[in-house]
């Protein structure tokens, strides 16, 4: 290992180590190799900030998506990662959970396309990316299909709680990645929040609400 190992990646490392000490030098090698194909496809195409330095990822990309661990046991799932963008949270948390059964969905063709390639060029069983809008997609199969719903980087519109509500498992929960602003779902009743802050990523929390949250909510928005 390099001892020139730059601040954030280092965090990351630790992170690693922390929850995953006998993979933790395996896992940094395929995060590496994770970190050269998103940052040369995002000067391509718009997958996420071009404004950010390359070895800041390791902190705003890798590390933000992973911090869920921090919070609920992940085991298995079926993963669906809404919005997905540049393949984040579900490609991140796939490299560590390699069990997990992902399916990255995102409305614009060009970011898909780019998710295949990664997930080609990292070899991952059990994982797919789907060009669809969420609308369309609930409409599927996938009906009662997702243990878990994930929202790292899109803001939840109204139109967005019934297709969610539709991909929960009974039991399933939709996690919404945060910073400080979070309205858009604070409107869920019974939504738990956990403040998952880290010093050098600074305020972050995550929302977690079950299938009944959304029954709820869309219950009074009928009767409002």
């Amino acid at each position: 290992m390099s001892a020139e190992i730059s601040q954030p990646k280092q965090i990351f490392r630790s992170f690693l180590q922390e929850h995953f000490p006998a993979e933790a030098d395996s896992l940094l090698a395929r995060f590496e190799l994770f970190l050269e194909i998103l940052y040369g496809q995002n000067r391509l195409v718009n997958l996420i900030s071009r404004q950010m330095e390359k070895e800041d990822y390791w902190l705003y990309h890798f590390l933000d998506s992973l911090l869920i661990i921090n919070i609920m046991e992940i085991n298995s799932e079926e993963v669906l990662d809404f919005g997905s963008g540049g393949g984040l949270p579900g490609l991140p948390l796939k490299l560590v959970y390699p069990d997990l059964k992902v399916t990255l969905l995102d409305s614009v063709g060009k970011k898909v396309k780019c998710i295949e390639q990664f997930i080609a060029t990292l070899k991952l069983s059990g994982c797919r990316a789907v060009w669809a809008r969420l609308e369309d997609f609930a409409k599927g199969p996938q009906q009662n299909r997702y243990d878990l719903v994930l929202c790292r980087s899109v803001r939840m519109e109204p139109a967005f709680f019934e297709p969610v509500m539709k991909l929960l498992k009974p039991a399933g929960k939709a996690v919404f990645y945060k910073a400080q602003q979070m309205e858009d779902v604070a409107v869920l009743p019974g939504a738990e929040v956990f403040d998952v802050s880290q010093g050098d990523l600074g305020k972050r929390q995550i929302v977690v609400a079950g299938k009944k949250s959304f029954e709820m909510y869309l219950k009074n928005i009928r009767l409002g």
